[in-house]
């Protein structure tokens, strides 16, 4: 049985946690290729491209703590997704986690440091036609990659997730995908992308299709 809070949702339906439970059983217990930060931390960069700062972000929080990730990641994470969510969406998610962290007891005055890679992060972008947006792009995703306090595989799977959640499966999730083609192998990028099953089968499905496009392409013979 995976290891995540239900109770806010047995309150309300015992039989919407079952469904919960069983829906987890597949994702997070049937695609042993990622972590379980590296999964709770795509769930919350669904949410925060949602603006979602209810019930499910609050159980995803918890969730990220009880696995032992400390409150200054999962602002990192927030920081991290603020360009594919938009930054308003972001700072929504800022003022729920805060108070979230006061109503769950979570420590947030610990190892504050942001962790940023003063050295910056990987170039995210992808070919745009307009001059000021593709100077915002390389401007924004440079930021974005160089929030230390993740691994490359954490930005390069929540990047993902966020892609899915909008259905951007143009040329930015192809760029994407080779990112995390440089720092996990096939079919490990292929299982984040099945985890995001859990955010809407269609749009998955729908991904994975595009995924397996960038691979034949990318990588031939190793998918």
């Amino acid at each position: 049985m995976v290891d995540l809070p239900s109770s806010p949702l047995a309150e309300v339906d015992l039989e919407f946690e079952k469904m919960a439970l069983e829906t987890g059983g597949f994702t997070f217990t049937k695609l042993p290729s990622t972590t379980m930060r590296e999964k709770l931390m795509q769930c919350v960069a669904h949410d925060i491209c949602l603006a979602n700062v209810g019930l499910a972000y609050k159980m995803h929080i918890m969730a990220l703590t009880m696995h032992g990730t400390a409150y200054a990641d999962i602002l990192a994470l927030i920081r991290f997704v603020a360009p594919y969510s938009g930054y308003p969406a972001a700072a929504t998610a800022l003022g729920a986690l805060a108070r979230y962290a006061k109503e769950l007891g979570i420590e947030t005055a610990a190892d504050t440091d942001p962790g940023i890679d003063t050295r910056g992060g990987r170039d995210a972008c992808w070919p745009v036609g307009d001059d000021w947006i593709a100077e915002f792009l390389t401007s924004r995703m440079g930021r974005a990659w160089s929030e230390g306090r993740l691994s490359e595989r954490e930005r390069a799977f929540a990047a993902l997730a966020a892609h899915v959640t909008q259905q951007a499966l143009g040329p930015s999730f192809r760029r994407h995908v080779e990112l995390a083609l440089e720092v996990a192998p096939p079919e490990e990028v292929r299982a984040a992308v099945r985890f995001t099953s859990e955010f809407g089968v269609a749009k998955a499905a729908a991904a994975l299709e595009e995924l397996e496009k960038v691979l034949a392409d990318v990588s031939p013979g190793s998918a």
